[in-house]
């Protein structure tokens, strides 16, 4: 049910001894210590990266390999990617759906009902013109209970005016509901086909009864725009077509298809439907609305303001928006970032920088981190201080002619995401205010990070890490069994993809999402009286179901739920409910439908 409490026992996660992280400082006698405590506690289901399911065989993997060696053919599977149905071709869409994304809420000051059942902008056309600026055909919903994700900035805002103090806001970009349900499934091994479900530790922790779950509508106001990156102004062409959400196809809850849905599997295809799923839609007296892009998706959850896709934080009509970091910044709070993607791309980078287009990167990451960039030289926008931590990956890979291209003329070659003058700039050995800390051969990445971080929390530096290496834009897939194993995957283009493969040395050399996570509320919660807000992302989750690819994508699942138990612990540690917010939740969905539960409840 809508805004109802969540169930399970609550968890206390151990403090043992007041420990915020298991790093370098820690003994190794120490760390085999807590691990064993936590295993006790909290069960061997849970833990995830601490420990491999030793020989047992990896069936997701077996099914995700077979399945993409004969795509084409049209069979029984446990899974397929698209509108084709069962028993056909295994893919026939590699992007994103206009379906709801689920929202897990914890805190007492937190008021998801407020935008949820009853109070439903989706029940009144004024409140729907309002959102999108037009009124989107077959939008309007009576009966809605779902809230926009626009809606979420609202539930965060107020609380903290009700005295919230520690703001997270966990991302598992591309995360929906039929995703989270095998995720859940391949885990416990126990089905369930509707409702908030059980298994992973955002669906079955109670924060003291503060627990709640509801749903969201992602579309946003248009999906095609045409920028200019020099002047930073944006034209939203007439042939762009619009959001909405049509409840009679899509369904009225994430698990639940609209009684049209059927005759129109590819309306949730949006602006990418073919021939057949328009004529689908066509049928059911329905019409395409836009799916959402993860910048603009992102961006409302922080500002309310829906926009057009690939632009951040920048509104239809070019006026630059003013994010819920930004506000609290101004008011001496803490921020950061974290992510297992490039750390400028749009989910981090939307929580505080502005553009008109995502792609933008090396303005993005001036933006991040207080350095003057194209905003100022075209809007002549006041410069901001910057994130106090920015975590992720990028390092090691350099531009192209493609990559080049949507950066304008203040394009600096070299890395993509960041010019190397700015990371000479913002270093404390070279009088900046960043601690930084990036992938070195040979050096233990997770144990650099935190000794990193405690150095930057001693002198109250900000931190920056910078991890990957030429070829690898994302943490290392740790796959459904924790094995960092990858089957083979789908291209964009429909065609077999390899497999990606991992050294000994990409192991070690790169942290873990859960190790940022520690490292950014090391730094971030070093001053016990000062109030911080945290964004962390498991974005390769986007990356694995783009690709098509299960076992890729529940294995990030897995390392986003690691990030989100050391939330728990540190709220349970150094803080309480009804001073904390955590928010978990998604920009969009993707086209993953589980034709046999039961087959992965077996294939654990």
């Amino acid at each position: 049910m809508v805004g109802s409490a969540g169930t399970g026992t609550p968890e206390r996660l151990p403090a043992i001894g007041g420990w915020r992280h298991v790093g370098p400082l820690v003994p190794a006698w120490a760390r085999v210590l807590r691990s064993v405590i936590l295993a006790t506690n909290l069960g061997w289901a849970n833990l995830g990266a601490l420990a491999v399911r030793g020989s047992e065989p990896d069936r997701l993997k077996e099914l995700q390999s077979e399945y993409v060696a004969h795509a084409g053919e049209k069979r029984a599977r446990a899974y397929h990617f698209g509108s084709q149905g069962p028993a056909d071709v295994f893919s026939n869409h590699t992007s994103h759906t206009n379906r709801l994304v689920p929202v897990y809420l914890f805190g007492g000051k937190a008021d998801l009902e407020a935008v949820t059942g009853v109070n439903s902008r989706y029940r009144d056309a004024a409140h729907v013109t309002a959102l999108y600026g037009f009124l989107p055909r077959n939008t309007v919903n009576p009966r809605a209970v779902y809230a926009d994700q626009s809606d979420l900035y609202r539930v965060q805002k107020a609380a903290i005016a009700r005295g919230v103090k520690h703001l997270f806001i966990v991302w598992f970009d591309g995360l929906d509901w039929p995703t989270t349900q095998a995720a859940a499934i391949l885990k416990t091994g126990k089905i369930y086909t509707e409702g908030k479900g059980s298994g992973l530790i955002f669906q079955d922790y109670d924060a003291g009864g503060t627990a709640r779950y509801g749903f969201v509508v992602t579309s946003p106001t248009h999906d095609k725009n045409t920028p200019d990156v020099d002047a930073q102004t944006v034209v939203i062409p007439p042939a762009s077509l619009g959001g909405g959400y049509d409840a009679r196809i899509a369904g009225p809850d994430p698990w639940t298809l609209g009684p049209l849905g059927p005759q129109a599997p590819g309306y949730l295809k949006g602006q990418s439907a073919n021939r057949f799923d328009r004529e689908g839609v066509m049928s059911a007296g329905g019409v395409l609305h836009a799916y959402t892009d993860s910048s603009q998706s992102a961006g409302e959850m922080i500002s309310g303001v829906k926009s057009y896709n690939n632009g951040v934080n920048v509104a239809d009509d070019g006026r630059l928006i003013t994010t819920l970091f930004h506000q609290l910044q101004e008011q001496g709070w803490k921020l950061g970032t974290v992510t297992s993607v490039p750390f400028d791309h749009v989910s981090p980078a939307a929580m505080y920088a502005q553009n008109v287009d995502r792609d933008d990167y090396q303005d993005l990451a001036r933006e991040m981190l207080g350095r003057p960039g194209i905003l100022q030289q075209a809007r002549q926008a006041p410069l901001r201080p910057g994130l106090d931590v920015v975590l992720g990956v990028g390092f090691g890979i350099t531009s192209n002619a493609r990559t080049m291209a949507p950066q304008g003329r203040n394009w600096v070659p070299g890395n993509i995401y960041l010019a190397d003058a700015d990371l000479a700039a913002i270093d404390v050995r070279n009088g900046g205010p960043y601690v930084v800390v990036h992938t070195q051969p040979g050096v233990d990445g997770g144990r650099a990070l935190l000794e990193a971080a405690t150095a930057a929390a001693r002198r109250s530096a900000r931190f920056f890490g910078f991890f990957g290496r030429a070829g690898l834009d994302h943490l290392p897939f740790r796959t459904a069994d924790g094995r960092y194993d990858p089957a083979p995957s789908i291209g964009r283009r429909g065609e077999p993809a390899p497999a990606e493969t991992y050294t000994p040395a990409d192991r070690l050399e790169q942290p873990t999402l859960v190790q940022m996570t520690e490292a950014a509320l090391t730094v971030l919660g070093a001053r016990p009286d000062q109030p911080f807000a945290l964004f962390v992302e498991a974005g390769d989750v986007d990356f694995a179901l783009h690709a098509n690819n299960l076992d890729n994508a529940v294995g990030a699942v897995y390392s986003g739920e690691e990030a989100v138990r050391a939330v728990i612990h540190w709220v349970e540690s150094h803080s309480n409910w009804d001073e904390s917010l955590l928010l978990v939740s998604s920009d969009h969905g993707h086209y993953l439908v589980v034709d046999d539960p039961q087959a992965l409840a077996g294939g654990r």
